[in-house]
């Protein structure tokens, strides 16, 4: 898929972003949430440093109607490391803030599996959107049902000022024996004086962990944490180089050591299924990572073909 394609994952609008000197707003818009979690589930919503509706990370906890859920665990426990993704209905829009506000606690939405690769798309559509309803189909019993927000977990704006640090840091929250990671995103501002903004490079990665550590203390686990993870360099500013992960940097490893508001003593956690490992949605275009030769800037499972629409 080509970086264009990539970056019209999200419906645009001519003026998505605020201008100096107007009044800010935030216009209602369609939004995607990775689903993460067996017992308790979470959505985190899928970033994009360049448009103003989704320069934000929110993790949020779900209920959702019983069959739902049913058909969602079944999923998640058949293919614990697909890109499971729950998207607003078209007719249901709202806006990330408003969910921090309380002032949207419900709505309509749909889940599907994996990143439909096999849709034709017109690469100068500014609305099109990959799990449009008249493209693709949701799961079993999955189709535009009534989603509470329980609680936000997380909410945090974007701010282009934040500098990337030298570690990889991600937030570490989850309920009761079940614990999960996302990447804490700094969407820094890379340009200098000249030229449009752009912003990266980083990367926006959730997965769970095989247990809930026993060395963090359950109100923490719920309220969610900040971790450093020194093994994986993403900053080096000796060279003013960056190290994006292109993939779960995590795969393979039994034990990775951490630190608790990235300092103090190494604790362990045991990485369990990454269900999302993205360089290709988040950045601006000419910031994308991993577009070599070999690599997947995209990094989600592809939807089956089963649930294409004729």
């Amino acid at each position: 898929m080509s970086e264009h394609a990539m970056h019209h994952h999200m419906p645009t609008e001519p003026a998505l972003e605020p201008q100096f000197g107007t009044r800010i707003i935030n216009p209602p818009h369609q939004h995607a949430f990775a689903l993460i979690g067996q017992d308790t589930v979470f959505g985190v919503h899928m970033t994009q440093y360049t448009h103003e509706v989704h320069k934000y990370q929110i993790i949020l906890k779900l209920k959702l109607p019983e069959a739902t859920l049913q058909s969602y665990r079944r999923a998640r426990k058949a293919y614990p490391t697909d890109f499971i993704v729950m998207c607003n209905d078209l007719d249901d829009l709202f806006t990330i803030p408003s969910m921090a506000a309380q002032e949207t606690t419900q709505f309509t939405a749909s889940i599907f599996r994996g990143w439909p690769t096999e849709i034709p798309k017109d690469l100068d559509d500014p609305h099109w959107f990959p799990w449009a309803l008249d493209g693709v189909n949701p799961m079993e019993d999955c189709l535009q049902f009534k989603v509470e927000v329980e609680r936000i977990v997380l909410f945090r704006p974007f701010a282009h000022h934040y500098q990337t640090p030298q570690h990889a840091t991600y937030y570490l929250f989850g309920e009761g024996d079940e614990a999960h990671m996302t990447t804490l995103q700094t969407a820094r501002l890379a340009n200098g004086p000249l030229g449009p903004d752009t912003f990266g490079p980083d990367y926006d990665h959730v997965l769970s962990l095989r247990e809930a550590p026993d060395w963090l203390d359950k109100t923490l686990l719920k309220a969610g944490i900040v971790i450093s993870v020194p093994s994986v360099q993403i900053y080096d500013p000796a060279t003013n180089t960056f190290s994006i992960p292109c993939s779960n940097p995590f795969e393979g490893k039994a034990k990775v050591d951490v630190q608790y508001r990235g300092m103090g003593p190494a604790r362990p956690i045991r990485p369990g299924p990454s269900v999302s490992c993205i360089t290709g949605v988040a950045n601006s275009e000419t910031m994308i990572p991993c577009t070599g030769e070999g690599q997947d800037p995209l990094g989600l499972s592809p939807m089956p073909l089963s649930y294409y629409k004729a």
